[in-house]
């Protein structure tokens, strides 16, 4: 498999950034993250549009990082892409006293 890595310029979004996007995409977003893949026609079908159309919201949603395209040769899919997750800064030490 192949995954097409959005530029490295801009940050990585955290499932908290969803909240701040229209309804319409953080639907689309928390549909794909629950499938955990999808295909272009998947995402045609599940919001009753063509595939043209679902396919300019999911370039959208590859630049903006919130989802990632992989090509897996024989089809293209899609999955969440979320940036990992921040590591504490508490010391283990404190943390082994919690």
């Amino acid at each position: 498999m192949n995954y097409q890595e959005p530029t490295q310029s801009s940050p990585q979004n955290s499932q908290l950034d969803i909240l701040d996007l229209p309804d319409e995409q953080r639907q689309l977003i928390n549909w794909i993250t629950r499938q955990q893949k999808v295909t272009l026609a998947e995402v045609a079908s599940h919001l009753n549009i063509t595939e043209e159309l679902a396919q300019q919201q999911l370039k959208t949603l590859v630049t903006q990082r919130f989802i990632q395209e992989v090509d897996d040769s024989e089809l293209i899919y899609y999955q969440p892409y979320f940036g990992e997750k921040k590591k504490s800064k508490l010391s283990q030490n404190i943390w082994d006293k919690l």
